[in-house]
């Protein structure tokens, strides 16, 4: 939309509706960035929310680090024990290294040995040997053949799950001989008691999830032992060891899922919380901001809504006065709106209303004035249109007797020529001949031989003439042959080659008709010869829907029609000018074509004229 029909729009409001407008959008305006910036603010602090929640993770996930890693480092404790020898038959030292490292664990709930067969032979608490199953089978081949420290997923199953630190024993040749074990039970009160510290709201939970996603131990009693509702993604971050805050599915609504991975084992701290709980305070900011600002734009509308009615009355009465005076209707006065600005307004519109009411009167005046004036230049200007009329019908009726006289002229001087001068050079011709036959033999005659060359001479010149002047074939034959015959007569002895195309009914037309044709035919033929410098002419004729056109056509040099100079300014050229006047004498139009290098054509189209009592001479190579 442009700036003007911006304008338009915005001036085609009411008062009411402007001043309703400005102050509602410069309310909305403060609204918006106000709004915005809070908006902005507590999405910084869901991102401050969500950070804080995984910098939890992580740190619980350091303690049980800690935890863990010190486990493992017990049970390495076991193999380094004096008198340590499971082959020497005297389970006392295996016993009591055992034992020490029951009382010092920190999660696990029992400890045991795995022998070379992948047995366990030793456990204490002895009491518990029987109560729990037994290590994975592939962890602790696992750890037999890495020969490095383990820490197991959950295995067995139903309640009796338990989680299992391996760490292989060596003996002095450094071959691995045994497994020092020790077993974390999720139920077991060292897990729940290292995760007692950490719980921060109810509505959440902190669990301690295995490589497959599978809960070890929770805050929440319920999810232990379950597989998480996001088990596979949690499971693919906790084996890439790369921790994340986002969302996740839970049972009953959308959950906020931060997860740290553990160092010393392929487990995971997460941290679960209701996204409802956790973004309560932003949520409730953004609802007071979503309700309390149209609360603010309907007052603001009301307020601006009564300021513009306070200013109403006054502009609809100035705009009532207005449109009577518009309507043509400058009788009726102002009245009087007080001294502020609309009452200086309305002072103004009582002014402009007289003085437009005596300008209109006189204009009125002034138009009865000028119509007078103009139904008397209307009048004038008629009769100089019939006169001129008249003049260009004169003009014409003088030009057509000019060329019939032109053309009578012609004929008479052909006819004479031929019947006298031609007649007298004949006779001229046959005494010297005469002459020439009757001289001596002996005397010279060579001045009679070269009068009688100079008398043929003279008369085929003659003869050149009479037809230029009036070719004889033009009457006897029609316009068709004339052209053949002229075109052939002055191209064809100058070298350049001419083909001619006709078609039509081949009928006589008017005689006028057919001497102006071929008087242009014969000026464009003329100028061809002396100026063109062509090597072939095309001429067609074509007769059709009452229409003739005939068009000439050369390879020659061409010309500029711009460039030639107007007629009043040359001597070349009125051949053309000569040849336009008798085309528009019959109602035709011609068109010239030309360019440098690019030849010349012309075209010429006029109506046809047939004239009665002439028979058709058809023309053997019209095609």
């Amino acid at each position: 939309m442009t700036p003007l029909s911006v304008g338009r729009a915005w001036s085609g409001r009411s008062i009411q509706a402007r001043v309703v407008l400005l102050v509602s959008t410069g309310i909305l305006a403060a609204l918006a960035i106000l709004g915005g910036t809070a908006w902005v603010g507590l999405d910084r602090m869901a991102e401050r929310l969500s950070a804080e929640r995984l910098l939890l993770a992580r740190s619980i996930a350091e303690h049980l680090d800690y935890m863990v890693q010190a486990d493992l480092e017990t049970l390495q404790n076991v193999s380094a024990a004096p008198r340590l020898d499971l082959a020497d038959g005297d389970p006392l030292p295996e016993q009591s290294a055992l034992r020490e490292a029951y009382l010092r664990g920190r999660l696990v709930e029992r400890v045991f040995l795995i022998a070379a067969d992948r047995a366990p032979v030793l456990c204490e608490p002895e009491s518990r040997s029987t109560e729990a199953p037994a290590p994975d089978g592939r962890d602790v081949e696992s750890a037999f053949r890495s020969g490095r420290p383990t820490v197991s997923n959950l295995t067995g199953a139903g309640p009796a799950r338990r989680v299992h630190l391996l760490v292989p024993m060596r003996n002095w040749r450094g071959e691995v001989v045994a497994i020092s074990a020790g077993e974390i039970d999720p139920a077991g009160s060292r897990l729940s008691a290292a995760l007692a510290p950490f719980q921060f709201t109810r509505t959440g939970s902190i669990d301690v999830l295995d490589g497959t996603g599978r809960t070890i131990a929770s805050t929440d009693r319920s999810r232990r032992l379950r597989a998480d509702d996001n088990a596979v993604r949690l499971a693919s971050a906790i084996q890439a060891r790369q921790g994340f805050v986002g969302s996740g599915t839970g049972p009953d609504a959308q959950m906020v899922l931060a997860l740290a991975p553990m160092n010393s084992a392929r487990w995971g701290v997460l941290i679960r919380q209701d996204e409802s709980v956790a973004f309560s305070q932003a949520r409730s900011v953004r609802r007071t901001i979503l309700w309390l600002g149209p609360v603010l734009l309907a007052l603001a509308l009301l307020f601006a809504w009564g300021a513009a009615r306070s200013v109403r009355g006054p502009i609809a009465l100035l705009t009532d006065s207005a449109e009577r005076i518009a309507l043509g209707n400058l009788n009726q006065p102002i009245p009087e709106l007080g001294r502020d600005e609309l009452g200086r307004l309305g002072r103004s519109f009582e002014q402009m209303r007289m003085a437009l009411k005596a300008s209109l009167e006189n204009v009125e005046r002034a138009n009865q004035e000028l119509e007078q004036h103009v139904d008397e230049r209307t009048h004038e200007l008629k009769g100089l249109y019939r006169q001129l009329q008249e003049r260009e019908e004169w003009r014409e009726e003088l030009l057509r007797k000019v060329i019939s006289a032109q053309e009578d002229e012609r004929k008479r001087l052909a006819r004479e020529l031929h019947d006298e001068t031609s007649q007298t050079l004949s006779a001229l011709a046959m005494k010297i001949e005469t002459a020439v036959a009757a001289w001596p033999a002996e005397a010279s005659r060579d001045r009679l031989i070269e009068a009688r060359a100079l008398t043929v001479r003279t008369i085929e010149e003659l003869h050149r003439l009479i037809f230029d002047l009036r070719p004889s074939v033009l009457d006897d034959l029609g316009l068709l042959s004339a052209i053949r015959w002229y075109a052939e007569r002055q191209l064809e002895r100058r070298g350049i080659a001419v083909r001619c195309e006709f078609s039509g009914s081949g009928g006589r037309l008017m005689p006028e008709l057919e001497t102006a044709l071929f008087r242009v035919v014969q000026e464009a033929i003329t100028n061809i010869a002396k100026h063109s410098q062509a090597e072939t002419v095309l001429i067609q004729y074509l007769e059709r829907d009452d229409r003739i056109s005939i068009e000439i056509e050369d390879d020659g040099k061409g010309f500029s029609p711009e460039s030639l100079p107007p007629p009043a300014a040359r001597e070349r050229g009125l051949g053309l000018l000569g040849m336009r006047e008798r085309v528009e004498l019959f109602g035709g139009t011609i068109e010239l074509d030309s360019a440098p290098g690019s030849g010349t054509r012309i075209a010429v189209t006029v109506p046809v004229v047939q004239e009665a009592g002439h028979e058709q001479h058809p023309d053997p190579d019209r095609g």
